[in-house]
């Protein structure tokens, strides 16, 4: 196959001097960095060895604004002559600020880390943390990620859904940009924020990181991360390992007071301390292939496993009611194991037409313990003695398919998702019992996302059938989901109301 080369040179806009040791990356239309190369003494390039095709040329250098120009059907050696920069710094008393660039798109805000958030960043949560985005909270803590209100945040890399380690994971310095969305349709489920790390991506060898971080005083606090990379043409085969535990002891104090008509009484607690203890275990595997942008596949094998033999519900106390007290014992613990398989394909179309197919099969293997004992203290026929395990298990399967279509003011989306579980859990202790359940849900849905000045609006509809059965019972529902979702920014802030209307029948199945 025959190359290309391009060729430009780079200079400031104000002045017209060349810009040298300016960053010139090419990448292809879905932001995947190819190649890239820094401007001589004379701000001139050269990018040797380019294919055919549609890319996008995006040019950078400190105090300047970043600049992207887009190549299309490129079939021969292209000279750019010369592009201009635009300065953007304030200097004050010999040190630049600069901004981090923002661009609002219908659906999304693009965040551009400028080069000291990046480097003050150690992964990809920190990187986030430096860039204060509206509504998104991040914990230095355990790197949890959440939005007002306790909604979900979903992380995505590519595109692709990732978890909380696979984002630690990430090289501050491989992030292109981060798509915020912080209004998701029907398409990303019940999610109160989307954030899309676009990363760029190799052909060639590998990297491997770690972020331990562990208590020093005896509170037994411990989160670490360890995780690597290998990249071989168009493909990706990366693992990460998260281990987080903590084995400390926390002491319970309550106090009530209750006032009546005729009567007042204070109940008071005192504990003693009393252990926390867990250990969490997740670990990924994780193959990903992508032609550019043209497809993209990725196979992911994860495993979650925890352990709690001493949970933060537990308490040894002693409750004093009025003239009575009694002595309480409260524990519990519990072991969970997750396996999970999750096969996703990205299709790019022509005329701005994308397909998205997702399937994840998982199982689920939780056990549960409980002893709780109270004992009166100046009383001995008001005990209370109960003892109650639960063993759980959990086979499903999640499939959905989703169209894409984006338009010169807006973009519309529709698809379907179907999910099917069956559970059994098994119940003994001072009461015995088995439950089964199958369980069934498919939702389709259709909405167009647009803006008309500051307003961005969402229009959608979505209709669900669910299907439940246990044991010789069975119900089955049909529910038809219209929505309106309105934001309005106003210099940056903004408001948002989401309206949605449920129509729904209940129907009985014979069994």
């Amino acid at each position: 196959m025959a190359t290309n080369k391009i060729t430009g040179k780079i200079i400031d806009e104000n002045n017209n001097q060349n810009i040298e040791y300016a960053n010139v990356s090419l990448m292809a239309q879905d932001s995947t960095f190819i190649t890239g190369v820094a401007t001589n003494n004379d701000g001139y390039f050269l990018l040797k060895e380019v294919n055919d095709g549609d890319y996008i040329l995006c040019i950078s250098c400190i105090g300047y604004e970043n600049s992207y120009l887009s190549i299309h059907n490129l079939q021969a050696n292209l000279n750019l002559g010369e592009l201009p920069l635009s300065p953007d710094n304030v200097m004050l008393e010999g040190v630049t600020v600069t901004a981090s660039p923002i661009i609002k798109k219908t659906d999304r805000q693009i965040i551009l880390p400028t080069e000291m958030q990046t480097k003050a960043a150690s992964n990809g949560v920190s990187l986030l943390r430096n860039l204060q985005l509206s509504r998104i909270l991040v914990n230095p803590i355990d790197n949890s990620i959440t939005v007002p209100g306790g909604d979900n945040v979903q992380l995505r890399m590519n595109g692709v859904e990732v978890t909380q380690a696979e984002i630690i994971a990430i090289r501050p310095a491989d992030v292109i940009r981060i798509e915020y969305i912080d209004n998701p349709g029907a398409r990303y489920g019940n999610a109160g924020a989307v954030l899309n790390y676009i990363v760029k991506r190799r052909e060639s060898g590998g990297s491997i990181s770690a972020d331990l971080t562990n208590g020093v005083s005896d509170t037994g606090y411990g989160e670490h991360n360890l995780a690597a990379k290998y990249h071989f043409n168009k493909s990706e085969l990366s693992t990460t390992v998260y281990w987080g535990q903590r084995d400390l002891k926390w002491t319970r104090e309550n106090y009530e007071s209750f006032h009546f008509p005729e009567a007042y009484q204070e109940n008071r607690e005192v504990g003693e301390p009393t252990k926390v203890k867990y250990d969490n275990l997740n670990f990924n595997l994780n193959y990903s292939y992508q032609d550019h942008d043209k497809q993209l596949l990725n196979i992911a094998l994860r495993n979650q496993y925890s352990d709690t033999p001493s949970s933060m519900s537990d308490r040894i106390s002693t409750l004093y009611e009025g003239d009575a007290s009694y002595s309480i014992s409260d524990l519990s613990a519990s072991k969970v194991l997750i396996p999970s398989l999750d096969i996703y394909y990205q299709r790019n179309l022509k005329n701005k037409q994308t397909i998205y197919a997702d399937v994840v099969a998982s199982y689920l293997d939780s056990k549960n313990k409980r002893t709780f004992i109270q004992k009166a203290l100046n009383n001995d026929n008001n005990d209370t003695d109960i003892y109650s395990e639960t063993k759980g298990e959990k086979y499903s399967v999640i499939g959905e398919g989703i169209y894409e279509k984006q338009f010169n003011t807006g973009k519309f989306t529709g698809g379907i998702k179907h999910t099917q579980a069956y559970l059994q859990n098994r119940y003994s202790g001072n009461i015995e019992n088995k439950i089964t359940m199958n369980t069934a849900e498919t939702y389709l849905f259709a909405e167009y996302q647009s803006k008309i000045k500051a307003l961005n609006y969402t229009v959608g509809i979505g209709a669900m059938r669910t299907y439940n059965s246990q044991e010789q019972y069975s119900s089955e529902k049909y529910i038809v989901k219209p929505s309106l979702s309105l934001s309005y920014s106003i210099n940056g802030s903004g408001f948002s109301d989401t309206t949605d209307t449920c129509r729904g029948m209940l129907l009985p199945c014979p069994t």
